[in-house]
């Protein structure tokens, strides 16, 4: 039978070469008939091109509706191969059409419409039921120019698929083959055969993935009718006219059909020929060695009587079966010499026994064994290097003796590895944290094992102990175990170690109430020192604040780092008193301390939350939870300080109040209670500048409908990780809000600017969002101006730069808000690249009273013209300061002088999706 493998292998493979080569002959093939039809019917479109271009010049079109529609109907006669032909004006409205429609009809929706009123060229629709001759139709417009090649309106027409169908039938296809041609969207708009059954219909979906997607080449797909097919793909005109793709699909079985047969008619020879060779061989096996089987079994039935002298008596050669005899003989002789065998195994065991001892002598474990009575008897030499014993030397003498291990931490002696092994039988780890004291006194940690000897009967005859040196592996596993639970960059422990200490103080004994204090503390400005000198200074910082506040802390207390800038600290044993006068101290120190990097000092501030507890009735997650709020308290007061928790104090409010904030702010997102406000920007003199510029603000609507300032519902928003919804909420709706602004303007250059706050700044997928917002609503990048608050941008100030040159390049506008606000103003102005400044409100007020603040804004906006940067003058609330400010020079103007702010109308949801 395995003769007949090779030969059944290459038919089988032969056939595979056929079918390919005929799959590879028939893609070619179709391919070019593909080609051909696709070329004929891109040359039909063609003719529609001529037809409309030859209509787009006839003058009745544009005049008075009845003559163009008498034109039309005309020319539909004429031509039967469309459905309708008509005029649409440059906003989508039909203006007359030769069937009509009976209500005015706008197509500014329709594909076709957009492409030409985009390129100004002949374009071809998708598949569309139309509106006016309601039937399936595809749609093809042209530009209708003035004679300054202006375009003022486009002529259309209907093409009746039908048409296209029956020109479908004049390509002769292949047998059982189908012919598709489907528009962009997957639509069939074209079918052989079955055209009435199929047009309209959504192309398959493996079939439209490569209609659309590929539109070009070869694959082998299976229909809704589960025939597979192998089609080809080719583009019907350019993508520039339409989207269609055509493909004819021929069945798979017609191609290989002529291999099968062939395989079919070599498989059945072949199977003749192998029931010949097998009638074959079994002939010749009854007469050659059925005999010689025989043979042996009468030889069997001799030796199984006793007669160990028979032998099989069967010629020898090169067969199987001769083989078994030879192995048969060969048995028989072995029995014979049994007595031999013996002395054999003897010889044998010995050698194991040998083995055995090479073995003991070669492995990398130290070995020792006993006798029944604990005495040692044999050390291999692992065991001798470790215990400092030779076999000679601690052969006789107790293993106590030669294997002397104590407890690492204890330092007590373990019991016997002997006493242990011969009571509880093989014992893996005599003793956990096990050290051995070698001979000469050096001690090395070791994991050993111990298992008794036993005889036939069961007895022990000895034991057996087996350990290792674990010094380097101890070790690491004592450094790993430190890393796990204390921070890499400052040596302090870490957030989960904390915990785990806080938790240990809580679980301690109820009855004895001791008090406590936890400490949390938030470091001030160091993120300016991170963006500002990067992060190799922030790591310094770090280590510095950290050399500076641990030996001011007792011995038994425990200072930990939790998060990037925040420490927590845990004193036990401690009352109120002593705990606020240890905070008090820790937070002067750090006020007082400056941090000095390279060529530049930074004051670095603190605040300091403190909660005083005993362990009787608080969990983890309040003290944690309290020290949080209270140190987000001393923030709120003004930085710099300790804020001390207590649980009725009315300070507290304000925490509760914002908790509450956020449920209100997360239900206003889902129902979209925001409104946008839009105020106007005035130019102060003649620059160049748009004549509208318009300034964003948001507001939140209450549940009674009442408008609710950002200050208000900001600071809970930014604490609760909600002001990523709002900051979204906002550009959506303000994009959405502008581009039908631009679009009703007729042209007109109009700036929108835009708050961008800090969840802006550090979303890494927020330029993302805006990119798409861009495309979404076709708005030119120079038309949104991004506004950042001073203090913001300076907080943020890597994050800040990295956005700006993200977005900058595109085109976008920057402006700095409430400028002058912050500290080195000017230091930062020359890292940003801002498009304008908007002066601080607080000088604009004062510039009538105070020669000072109107000598700050002159300084701002001499600086910004210096810089190219324009400046808008913020809160100008009277004609004066607008007289002033124009004296001056600054060039722009916001405030209640110019144009109060005013609510953008809501937008419908299908202008805002």
């Amino acid at each position: 039978m395995l003769a007949l493998l090779p030969p059944l292998c290459l038919t089988i493979y032969g056939a595979m070469r056929e079918r390919a080569n005929a799959i590879t002959v028939a893609e070619n093939d179709l391919q070019r008939l593909t080609d051909l039809a696709a070329a004929s019917e891109a040359k039909s479109i063609d003719g529609v091109r001529q037809f409309l271009l030859a209509l787009s010049d006839v003058p009745d079109l544009t005049r008075d509706p009845a003559s163009c529609v008498s034109v039309l109907q005309t020319m539909l006669k004429k031509n039967p191969g469309y459905l309708n032909l008509g005029v649409i004006g440059l906003d989508g409205e039909v203006r007359c059409s030769a069937v009509s429609p009976g209500v005015a009809v706008n197509v500014s929706d329709r594909s076709y419409f957009r492409k030409t009123l985009a390129t100004g060229k002949f374009a071809v629709g998708d598949h569309v039921f139309g509106r006016v001759v309601r039937q399936h139709s595809i749609n093809a417009s042209y530009p209708i120019v003035d004679a300054a090649g202006t375009m003022v309106a486009m002529v259309f027409a209907s093409l009746d698929l039908a048409a296209l169908d029956r020109f479908m039938t004049d390509i002769e296809l292949p047998l059982n083959a189908i012919m598709v041609t489907s528009d962009a969207n997957g639509v069939i708009i074209a079918r052989r055969p079955q055209p009435e059954k199929w047009i309209g219909t959504k192309a398959p979906k493996d079939l439209f993935d490569l209609m659309v997607k590929v539109r070009f080449g070869t694959a082998e797909i299976a229909g809704v009718d589960r025939i597979a097919r192998l089609h080809a793909f080719a583009a019907v005109g350019g993508a520039d006219v339409s989207g269609f793709t055509l493909s004819i699909g021929i069945p798979m079985a017609e191609i290989t059909a002529p291999a099968n047969r062939q395989q079919a008619i070599e498989l059945l020879s072949l199977m003749i020929a192998a029931a010949l060779a097998l009638a074959g061989t079994w002939f010749v096996a009854n007469f050659t060695i059925l005999n010689r089987v025989q043979a042996l079994v009468a030889a069997t039935r001799r030796i199984a009587d006793g007669h160990l002298d028979t032998r099989s008596k069967v010629h020898y050669g090169s067969e199987e079966i001769s083989e078994l005899a030879l192995a048969f003989d060969r048995m028989a002789y072995a029995l014979q010499r049994s007595g031999a065998a013996h002395d054999d195994a003897q010889a044998r065991l010995f050698a194991t026994k040998e083995r055995a001892q090479v073995t003991l002598q070669s492995i990398g474990d130290a070995v020792i064994t006993t006798d029944a009575a604990g005495c040692v008897e044999y050390l291999n030499p692992v065991a001798q290097n470790l215990t400092g014993w030779t076999t000679a030397e601690a052969q006789g003498k107790p293993l106590a003796e030669v294997f002397n291990v104590i407890n690492s931490e204890t330092r007590q002696v373990i019991p016997s590895a002997v006493t242990k092994a011969a009571e509880e039988g093989p014992v893996d780890g005599i003793g956990r944290d096990s050290v051995l004291i070698s001979r000469n006194g050096s001690e090395r940690a070791i994991e050993d094992s111990a298992a008794p000897i036993r005889d036939r009967e069961a007895a022990i005859i000895g034991t057996v102990v087996v350990f290792r040196d674990v010094s380097q592996s101890r070790d690491l596993a004592r450094q790993l175990t430190h890393q796990a639970s204390h921070d890499a960059l400052t040596g302090l422990v870490n957030r989960r170690e904390f915990e785990r200490r806080l938790q240990l103080t809580l679980d301690n004994d109820p009855s004895k109430l001791r008090q406590h204090a936890l400490l949390f503390l938030d470091l001030d400005h160091f993120k300016v020192v991170n963006d500002r000198c990067g992060h190799n200074a922030g790591d310094e910082l770090l280590r510095q604040l950290t050399a500076l506040l641990q030996p001011m802390l007792r011995d038994s207390d425990t200072l930990a780092r939790v998060g990037g800038d925040e420490f927590a600290a845990l004193l036990e044993n401690c009352t109120l008193e002593s705990a606020a006068r240890i905070a008090e101290k820790l937070c002067k120190t750090v006020c007082a301390f400056r941090f000095a990097w390279r060529d530049q000092v930074f004051p670095i501030g603190v605040s300091i939350g403190l909660v005083n507890f005993s362990n009787n009735h608080l969990t983890m997650s309040d003290l944690l939870t309290a020290a949080d709020q209270a140190c987000y308290q001393a923030k709120h007061d003004g930085r710099n300080r300790v804020h001390v928790f207590h649980a009725n104090e009315r300070d507290n409010a304000l925490l509760h109040g914002e908790s509450e904030w956020r449920s209100r702010i997360a239900q206003a997102l889902a129902e979209d209670r925001f409104v946008l406000l839009s105020q106007e920007v005035r130019a102060l003199g003649a620059i160049g500048m748009p004549v509208l510029h318009q300034d964003i603000s948001l507001r939140m609507l209450s549940e009674s409908g009442g408008q609710i300032l950002p200050g208000a519902f900001m600071p809970a928003a930014e604490r609760y990780g909600l002001m990523q919804g709002v900051q979204r909420w906002l550009m959506r709706h303000a994009f959405a809000h502008h581009a039908q602004l631009l679009a009703a303007s007729g042209g007109e250059r109009i700036i929108c600017n835009v708050p961008l706050w800090a969840s802006g700044l550090t979303d890494p997928l927020f330029t993302v969002f805006l990119n798409d917002l861009f495309a979404e609503y076709c708005l030119p990048h120079e038309a949104v101006c991004f506004q950042i608050a001073e203090t913001t941008a300076i907080a943020n100030l890597g994050k800040t730069m990295h956005f700006i040159d993200a977005m900058k390049p595109l085109g976008c506008l920057f402006a700095l808000d409430d400028f002058g606000s912050g500290m080195s103003s000017f230091a930062y102005l020359t890292h940003l690249r801002v498009d304008f400044v908007k002066i601080d409100g607080a000088f604009i007020m004062d510039m009538a009273v105070d020669p000072v603040g109107r000598a700050k804004v002159e300084a701002i906006n001499h600086v910004s013209h210096a810089m190219g940067i324009r400046t808008i003058a913020m809160q100008v609330e009277d004609q004066d300061s607008m007289d002033k400010l124009r004296a001056i020079r600054v060039d722009y103007a916001q405030g209640d002088a110019v144009a109060p702010p005013v609510p953008i109308p809501a937008l419908a949801p299908a202008a805002i999706i």
